[in-house]
């Protein structure tokens, strides 16, 4: 039995049985648990299926409510670990869940198979009656999660500027917390789709340009007052991750904001060593490299995941290096210099603090950054029929491409000759292979990606 993926447990119509069964496996070996979840309908289901498994295998349970995830790892520190009940951008028919350590980081992989035994091999071990656990609510982790924000912000908080920021939030987790953060900074904010609705009513969570559509229109509405320079920040359905508007009105290109924050991070904490995933674009290397003044920036690419990321970070701190960020495409970003849990919330105060750092409004700062030529799409794949799949990816495309893959994560075809790659990887959330090409030439793009396209149509019947 396989539930989880790259990012905890997603399923469509996420069954009480399967939140119980982990409940009560969990509670084997951590006795002192936090639990979260989103705004989906079946959120309250899900936790009290959780619960009473935990309950069963003698746990004692604090209960946060509808919360961001990075609230639930921030608040982990105080127990023994923490369960987010989520599918983050996944459309409100499924849900989720999601473990965390008590250092805010998610559960490695190889925890969570140990979860996936315990469950298989049913060696759970129910509790004496006299010996249940009691179910509290926690009041006060959230509250210490803000000051705690607020506290590691450096220039925002100085009140050298007022910053107009229009908050989406997508009817989800990030509803009360993320416009109450944003105010206490100083920001004139102005939210939208932030009530609870577990339906996603204002729009789906996955904030991508089909989806944000009228969030663009009022920030172009907005800015058609002179000197108002609204950007927005549009969070997914758990606020573990970000996407933001610039003053135009564009959605900022995920490659290039994750360039431009990792050049600050280089620039204001003095680190050699930036983390992300393999699918990031090469212009964070040639960006990052071209204005760190000499100094030799390395860019440690890892599997896709928080987890990974999070996992590489911890590694390299242990060895001394200073790791102070580490963040995907996606726009998932570990702030490691301040907590370990993947935050949305922080990242995007964190944007406006790399504004104050270059004096520039966010299009400006994103039309400084290259653009090259990049092609996505995801192909239908049954996950039982994806090992074998990338299996033939590996062996056929080396001859396709010319070029040995990288396999760290699917197989990742660098082919130098033509300022490109290829990646092609099974989703760890979807039943689908995603295919992503970026080139420096638009032809060259659609070359291989057309190429693409035709492996994997010959491979998955």
């Amino acid at each position: 039995m396989k539930l989880f993926g790259t990012s905890g447990i997603r399923m469509k119509n996420l069954s009480p049985e399967i939140a119980y069964n982990v409940g009560f496996a969990i509670a084997k070996n951590y006795k002192n648990v936090v639990i979260g979840r989103d705004s989906r309908t079946t959120g309250e289901l899900i936790e009290s299926a959780i619960i009473t498994g935990l309950l069963n295998g003698g746990a004692t349970v604090s209960k946060l409510g509808i919360v961001p995830t990075p609230v639930l790892g921030f608040a982990s520190k105080n127990y023994d670990a923490g369960i987010m009940i989520t599918a983050s951008h996944n459309p409100p028919e499924y849900n989720g869940i999601k473990l965390f350590n008590s250092d805010g980081t998610a559960f490695l992989e190889e925890q969570e198979h140990l979860i996936e035994s315990i469950i298989v091999n049913k060696e759970y071990e129910r509790t004496n009656w006299s010996n249940i656990g009691k179910v509290a609510d926690d009041k006060y982790s959230i509250i210490e999660y803000c000051k705690f924000i607020i506290d590691n912000l450096t220039q925002i908080t100085k009140g050298h500027k007022k910053h107009n920021v229009l908050v989406d939030c997508s009817n989800a987790a990030a509803c009360e917390l993320s416009p109450y953060l944003f105010t206490e900074v100083g920001c004139k904010v102005i939210s939208v789709n932030s009530h609870f609705d577990g339906r996603f009513v204002g729009r789906m969570p996955e904030p991508n340009e089909k989806n944000l559509t009228e969030t663009m229109d009022m920030v172009k509405g907005l800015n058609s007052i002179p000197n108002k320079d609204y950007i927005a920040i549009a969070h997914d359905g758990d606020a573990d991750r970000m996407i933001a508007i610039d003053e135009k009105g564009r959605i900022t290109d995920f490659d290039k904001l994750l360039t431009a924050y990792s050049r600050f991070i280089v620039e204001t904490t003095g680190t050699k060593t930036i983390i992300t995933t393999i699918d990031a674009s090469i212009a964070l290397d040639e960006y990052v490299n071209a204005n760190s003044k000499g100094k030799k920036v390395e860019i440690v690419r890892t599997k896709v995941g928080d987890v990974a990321v999070s996992n590489k970070i911890k590694e390299l701190t242990k060895n001394g290096e200073n790791i102070q960020f580490g963040g995907e495409p996606s726009g998932t970003w570990i702030h490691s210099g301040i907590h370990m849990t993947p935050d949305g919330i922080l990242s995007g105060l964190r944007l406006l603090e790399m504004m104050e750092h270059f004096n520039k409004k966010l299009c400006d700062i994103m039309d400084e950054i290259p653009a090259y030529d990049n092609m996505r799409e995801k192909i239908p794949c049954d996950d039982g029929c994806k090992s074998e799949a990338m299996k033939l990816v590996v062996k056929e495309g080396e001859a396709i491409f010319n070029c040995v893959p990288n396999t760290l994560d699917g197989a990742r075809f660098d082919i130098a000759d033509k300022d490109a790659w290829v990646l092609i990887r099974p989703s760890g959330t979807e039943p689908y292979i995603r295919i992503r090409v970026e080139a420096k030439d638009k032809k060259i793009a659609e070359e291989l990606f057309n190429k693409s396209k035709e492996l994997l149509d010959k491979i998955i019947k």
